[in-house]
C-alpha cells in the first residue's frame, strides 16, 4: 500500500476542518475571585476564550483576558458592588448585552466562575446563566463556585446561600468548593494562603475540564467524546470534581477521590467522566479498566466514560475525575441554613 503526502492546500483544508470541529469553550470569571482565576488561566495557553467581568474598573484593568466587560450603569462610578448581590445582579442586567456579546455565538460550553458571598459574582453569575439559557440554548453551562469561610461573617454566608440556590436553578452542573473544608484537609497558616490554594485548585479543575476533549494536546489512545460529556453533565446538579497525581493510575485515582471540597456522596450518581494522562509506559490499560469497574460496581455509577491520553511532558500519572448528580449533606445543610453545616 502506498501513502500520498498531502499538498499544502490539502493540509490547510484539513486544519480548517479540525478547527471548525473543535469544541468551543468560553470561561467567564465574574467578580474578584472569578477574575483572579481568569488571570491565572491566561498564562496556561489553553484552547478556550477567557472572559473577565467586573463592576470594579480598577480590578478589571489589571486582569489579562481575551475579553473584558465592565458591568453596571456607565453613569455610576465603577467601584464594585459593595458586597451586595442586589447591586451585582442589577449591574449584570444593565450590561447584559455587552456580557452576551463577549461570549461566542456558537459556543459549546460556558464555564462560569465566581466566589459566592460578595456582590458581583453572587448576583451576576445567575443572571448571566439565565440569559444564556435563552440566547445560547445548546450551550452546556458549568458553574464553579466557592463558599466563604465562617469567619467572613453571617452576611457573606447569607449572600452565598442565596447565590448558590440561584446558581443551581440556572446551571447544568455546579462544582462547589467550600473554603472551610479546604482548611480541614490542608494545613494552612493564613486565610490568604487558603485563598491561593483554592485558586490553584479551581485552575486545575478548569484545565482538566478543557482537556477532557482537547485535540490540541494530541489524540488519546481512548478519547472522551463531547457527546458523552454533554450527556453526563447536562442537568446534573451538584458535580464532584477531583484531580490526583501519583506514579500509578490506582494511587492517582485514590487521591482524586479524596480531592473533594463539598463532602460529596458519589453512590448511585448519574455518571462519571475520567481522564488518565501520563507517559505511555505508566498508562496501564488494565489498571484503568479496573478503576472504571470500581466506579460502576462499588459506587453503582450508571455510566462511566473513560479517556486515556499519553503525554511526554508529565512525570506522574494524572487522573481527572468528574461525577455528575452527587449528593452532599454538607451542601444541603448549608442551603437550608442549618448551624452545623
Amino acid at each position: 500500500m502506498s501513502f500520498r503526502i498531502l499538498s499544502r492546500s490539502e493540509e490547510e483544508y484539513f486544519e480548517e476542518l479540525e478547527k471548525r470541529a473543535a469544541i468551543k469553550i468560553n470561561v467567564v470569571g465574574i467578580g474578584g475571585c472569578g477574575n483572579n482565576i481568569i488571570d491565572t488561566l491566561s498564562k496556561q495557553n489553553l484552547p478556550a476564550k477567557l472572559i473577565a467581568m467586573n463592576t470594579d474598573a480598577a480590578v478589571l484593568r489589571r486582569i489579562k483576558a481575551h475579553k473584558k466587560v465592565l458591568l453596571g450603569n456607565p453613569l455610576n462610578p465603577p467601584r464594585g458592588a459593595h458586597g451586595s448581590p442586589e447591586i451585582g445582579k442589577k449591574a449584570m442586567e444593565e450590561s447584559i448585552e455587552d456580557a452576551l456579546n463577549a461570549i461566542d455565538e456558537n459556543v459549546d460550553v460556558v464555564i462560569g466562575i465566581a466566589g459566592l458571598g460578595g456582590g458581583t459574582g453572587t448576583g451576576g453569575l445567575p443572571i448571566l446563566f439565565r440569559e444564556l439559557t435563552y440566547s445560547r440554548p445548546n450551550a452546556l453551562k458549568l458553574a464553579i463556585v466557592t463558599l466563604p469561610f465562617r469567619e467572613e461573617g453571617i452576611e457573606r454566608i447569607e449572600n452565598a446561600r442565596y447565590g448558590l440556590r440561584e446558581v443551581f436553578e440556572v446551571s447544568d452542573a455546579v462544582i462547589v468548593n467550600a473554603n472551610d473544608l479546604l482548611t480541614k484537609r490542608v494545613k494552612v497558616t493564613s486565610i490568604t494562603e487558603a485563598f491561593k490554594i483554592m485558586n490553584r485548585r479551581i485552575v486545575r479543575i478548569v484545565e482538566s475540564l478543557i482537556n477532557l476533549n482537547n485535540p490540541e494536546i494530541g489524540p488519546g489512545i481512548i478519547n472522551v467524546d463531547f457527546s458523552n460529556i454533554k450527556k453526563i453533565l447536562t442537568k446534573s446538579g451538584l458535580c464532584f470534581a477531583g484531580i490526583g497525581t501519583e506514579f500509578s493510575i490506582q494511587k492517582a485515582f485514590q487521591i482524586a477521590l479524596r480531592d473533594d471540597m463539598s463532602d460529596s456522596n458519589i453512590m448511585n450518581a448519574k455518571g462519571a467522566l475520567i481522564l488518565f494522562e501520563g507517559r505511555e509506559s505508566d498508562l496501564n490499560i488494565e489498571e484503568a479498566k479496573n478503576v472504571v469497574k470500581l466506579l460502576s460496581s462499588n459506587f453503582n455509577i450508571r455510566e462511566v466514560f473513560m479517556g486515556l491520553r499519553p503525554l511526554l511532558n508529565i512525570n506522574n500519572v494524572k487522573v481527572s475525575l468528574f461525577i455528575a448528580s452527587v449528593k452532599s449533606e454538607y451542601i444541603e445543610k448549608f442551603l437550608e441554613g442549618e448551624e452545623r453545616w
